[in-house]
């Protein structure tokens, strides 16, 4: 098996010259797409004092109203520059090359994802964990798993996402081959939301599980799920305003409207009650987490229910810097069988999961 270390590259990214490169060109930036990623890139870009001077999507794409087409940037700015405000910087690049760019000085792309989610590493913190990390991949069990780890690594490291793209896949939390799902599932949505993974489950389940367990802490975010349940008429599901921790406990909640996700957080403004897995699912077949860093604790609170009933597990490892070794190294030491499965579900550095197996 090659080493993680020959998969990573020698140097630094692009990304602090090519901000360097823009500002040094006076020329006006404009962002190419205005969908999801579009906010995150914003803020990127005001931390570093570049601001927009246009947006311009596709013909036909709807937006907020700000977007113009790229005819109406080639009439207003007699030169500019482009960052790439679409995930799928691929794609993107496609399209782009199908205009006119006669007045195009370059295009940019960033992976922002790891600095707005506050997890950013550097060669120094890859070297105090060297070993943990390689324990980690180590315990990976296919090649897929093992590349992609490196590449998000390699992504941290430098922003380059062009291999993370790559090796995206969709089937997030269900990815075939890994998770085989039966009719009698007990499934624990950690992280629910207002229902879209719930709502996965059930199309693949055909409706059919002995219950489900929806974890979300924020209060409306939970009242828009309770109102889903019942809209569709879910049967034995159960929402649980709460959050999911190593141990029965009232927690510090920070919730945020902007680019970052509501999370466990000793900033938060209001309080939020935390269930165990262990004392609120102990027969779980299934559990899923993405909760915004929290992950770890969860899993400690779920310990007793994984030695003993070893349920699957989908679990989200790109909210921290030492979550693509502690999860797996953890979960190992409970059930050292796991098989061990790492997909990327974005072609940026979030959505990364980690399935475990018997």
């Amino acid at each position: 098996m090659t080493s993680l270390w020959d998969k990573l590259h020698a140097g630094p990214g692009r990304a602090a010259d090519d901000v360097q490169e823009i500002k040094a060109s006076g020329l006006p930036l404009l962002l190419y797409g205005d969908g999801w990623y579009a906010p995150y890139l914003r803020e990127y870009l005001a931390r570093r004092g570049l601001s927009v001077a246009a947006v311009f999507t596709d013909a036909g794409f709807t937006t907020s109203g700000e977007a113009v087409n790229f005819e109406e940037v080639n009439r207003r700015f007699a030169r500019f520059n482009i960052v790439i405000a679409f995930a799928n910087a691929r794609l993107a690049r496609e399209k782009l090359a199908r205009l006119d760019r006669g007045r195009v000085a370059g295009i940019y792309f960033f992976d922002v994802m790891g600095e707005l989610l506050n997890n950013t590493f550097d060669r120094a913190y890859l070297e105090t964990n060297k070993a943990r990390f390689s324990a980690a991949y180590g315990m990976l069990t296919d090649d897929l798993s093992r590349e992609t780890f490196a590449a998000f690594l390699n992504s941290k490291l430098g922003g380059a996402a062009d291999t993370l793209a790559e090796l995206s896949r969709k089937e997030q939390y269900f990815p075939k081959g890994i998770i085989e799902l039966s009719d009698r599932e007990v499934f624990v949505d950690g992280g629910a939301y207002t229902g879209d993974t719930l709502l996965t489950f059930m199309r693949l389940t055909g409706g059919k599980c002995s219950r489900c367990c929806a974890f979300e802490p924020d209060q409306a975010t939970a009242a828009r799920l309770q109102a889903t349940v019942e809209k569709r008429g879910l049967r034995g599901v159960t929402v649980h305003n709460k959050g999911l921790w190593s141990a029965p406990a009232t927690l510090p909640f920070a919730v945020w409207h902007g680019t970052s996700a509501s999370a466990v957080s000793g900033a938060g403004a209001v309080s939020v009650e935390a269930e165990t897995v262990d004392r609120a699912a102990p027969d779980a077949t299934f559990i899923k987490l993405d909760i915004e860093g929290a992950e770890l604790e969860a899993l400690k609170g779920a310990a007793e229910t994984i030695r003993r009933s070893r349920p699957k597990l989908a679990v989200c490892v790109y909210h921290k810097p030492g979550d693509l070794f502690e999860i797996p190294l953890f979960i190992r030491s409970l059930v050292p069988e796991y098989r061990l499965f790492l997909r990327q579900h974005q072609p940026v550095s979030c959505e990364t999961v980690l399935y475990a197996i018997i």
